[in-house]
C-alpha cells in the first residue's frame, strides 16, 4: 500500500508492532476500541505565514477510556495515522501522521452516564525526530578533509543531493520523502555534533531561496521540499515530472458557491503592515569557490524601496550567511542570487496587500449541493496547494491563495459522519507576481 492511501477505515489509526521510521507499518484503529470511546482529534501542519519557519507539526487526539485499555506505556512513540471520512466521495482519506509524544490522562469526576474525555494523546509530526537527530562524526556525511576531526562534513554540490543526503542519514525511507530538485548549488558544509539535521536541512532550503523554497510536513508524514518554481509556476513544476500532486481549489460565499466550489463558512480578511519588507539583505557564507565571502561587498547587496521606507519607515528583512554557492541552470554566482532575492521581496512586499486573516470550512450534510466540493477540499487540500477565493464583500473573485498552514478538527457525530472544521493559513499568490528569476 503507497504511503499516500489510505490504509483502511478509521478516524485513528496506531502502529503497534512496527518501528517510528517504518514506511509502510501495519496499522490498528483505535477509534473503535471497546470501552474507549474516541471523541475526536485536532491536527496543525506548516506555518503561519510565507515568513515564518515551517515547525513541527502536532496533533491532539481525545479519548473517554473507560476501563484503563490506554494506560500503557507502550504506546508513547508509536506511529499514529489521523484520517478523515468524505461521506459523499465513500473513501477514507490521510489527513495527518506522526508520532505519539505523551499520553496524558485526566482524573474526571462526573456523571457516568456522561463519557468526558479523560486521556490525550499529544503527537508530533516527523520534524520532532529530525530535530533531536544530532550529527555523528564519522557516520553521518562525506570523509572529511585531512585534520578536521569530530565534525561532519558535507561536499559541495545540487542542493537536492545535500537534502536526500541528509534525510538519508537520519534513516528517513525513499517512500517517506519528496525532494524537488531545487535550482542551486550550494558550498561544502560542517556541522558540530551537536547540530540537528532538521536545521540542516533548513540551511539547504533557505539556500535556494530564503522564504519561498520551503521544507515541509506533507499531509501523508512525508518530509517534502520544494523550491522556488513551486510557488512561481506549480502548474509547470507539476508537469514537470514532480513528485506532487498539486490541486487548485475553488471556495466562495453565497451565490458563487457553484458546482465544484467549496463553501466558505467564516471568513475575515485584513492588511497587515507587518507583512511588508521594504528593505532586504542577503548574502552567502562563501563564494562559488568556497572561499569565505568577502563581506565588504555586504553593503552592495541591501536592497530597498524608497517611496515604501517613506511612507511606512523601514521594514527589513534578512538572510544571512546562506550556504549558496551558485544557480546550476545558469551563470548567476551565490553572490548574484542573494541579490535577486533582495530584488525580489522589495519588489513584492513593499506595498500593503490584502491578506486573509481567517478561513473556515466545516462539515455539510450529503443531500447537500455543497458537500461534494467542500468535503473533497476539507479531505485532500495540503500545504503548497493553492486556493482560488470569490467573496465579493472583500472584492475577491476568482484570487488566487497559497497553503502554507493547515488545521483540523474533528469530532465524531456517529459512525458515518463527523463534524469537520479546517482552517487553512494562505498566503496571497500575488507576493509572487514579479519574477526576477530565471530558470
Amino acid at each position: 500500500m503507497a504511503v499516500t492511501a489510505s490504509p483502511g477505515a478509521g478516524r485513528v489509526l496506531v502502529a503497534l508492532a512496527d518501528g517510528p521510521l517504518v514506511a509502510e507499518p501495519v496499522w490498528t484503529r483505535f477509534d473503535t476500541l471497546t470501552d474507549c470511546n474516541c471523541a475526536g482529534y485536532e491536527c496543525f501542519a506548516g506555518r503561519q505565514s510565507e515568513l515564518d519557519t515551517t515547525d513541527t507539526g502536532t496533533a491532539t487526539v481525545y479519548f473517554h477510556d473507560k476501563v484503563g485499555t490506554l494506560d500503557d506505556d507502550d504506546l508513547v512513540g508509536l506511529q499514529i495515522m489521523l484520517q478523515l471520512y468524505n461521506p459523499v466521495a465513500d473513501e477514507w482519506q490521510i489527513r495527518w501522521r506522526g508520532h505519539i509524544d505523551d499520553i496524558r490522562h485526566d482524573l474526571v469526576d462526573g456523571p457516568p452516564d456522561i463519557p468526558l474525555a479523560n486521556v490525550a494523546f499529544s503527537c508530533v509530526g516527523i520534524f520532532d525526530y529530525l530535530g533531536g537527530c544530532k550529527m555523528l562524526p564519522g557516520i553521518f556525511g562525506n570523509t572529511a578533509p585531512a585534520g578536521m576531526n569530530g565534525v561532519v562534513f558535507y561536499e559541495d554540490g545540487r542542493v537536492d543531493d545535500r537534502i536526500i543526503a541528509l534525510l538519508t542519514d537520519a534513516g528517513i525511507d525513499i517512500n517517506m520523502r519528496v525532494v524537488f530538485t531545487g535550482n542551486v548549488d550550494v558550498n561544502e558544509t560542517l556541522y558540530d555534533p551537536e547540530d540537528v539535521i532538521l536545521q540542516a536541512v533548513r540551511d539547504a532550503a533557505d539556500a535556494e531561496f530564503p522564504g519561498v523554497a520551503n521544507f515541509y510536513e506533507d499531509r501523508f508524514g512525508r518530509c517534502a521540499f520544494h523550491g522556488r518554481f513551486a510557488r512561481f509556476d506549480p502548474e509547470g513544476t507539476e508537469a514537470g515530472g514532480a513528485n506532487w500532486d498539486f490541486t487548485r481549489w475553488s471556495a466562495a460565499t453565497r451565490e458563487d458557491v457553484t458546482t465544484g466550489v467549496a463553501q466558505i463558512r467564516e471568513f475575515s480578511f485584513n492588511r497587515p503592515r507587518s507583512r511588508i519588507i521594504n528593505s532586504y539583505l542577503a548574502w552567502p557564507r562563501a563564494d562559488e569557490n568556497g572561499v569565505d565571502f568577502d563581506r565588504s561587498l555586504i553593503s552592495t547587496l541591501v536592497k530597498t524601496d524608497a517611496t515604501s521606507i517613506a511612507a511606512y519607515g523601514y521594514r527589513g528583512e534578512e538572510a544571512t550567511d546562506l550556504i549558496i554557492k551558485d544557480n546550476f541552470n545558469n551563470a548567476n554566482t551565490g553572490y548574484d542570487e542573494c541579490d535577486l532575492f533582495g530584488q525580489f521581496y522589495v519588489s513584492n512586499y513593499a506595498q500593503v496587500r490584502k491578506a486573509i486573516q481567517n478561513v473556515v470550512f466545516k462539515s455539510h450534510r450529503l443531500e447537500d449541493a455543497r458537500a461534494t466540493a467542500t468535503w473533497d477540499l476539507m479531505c485532500r487540500a495540503d500545504i503548497s496547494d493553492a486556493i482560488n477565493l470569490t467573496v465579493d464583500e472583500a472584492g475577491l473573485v476568482d484570487v488566487p491563495f497559497f497553503i502554507d498552514g493547515i488545521s483540523v478538527e474533528c469530532r465524531p457525530l456517529n459512525p458515518d459522519f463527523d463534524f469537520v472544521t479546517v482552517t487553512p493559513n494562505l498566503t496571497p499568490a500575488s507576493y509572487y507576481g514579479t519574477d526576477v528569476f530565471n530558470p
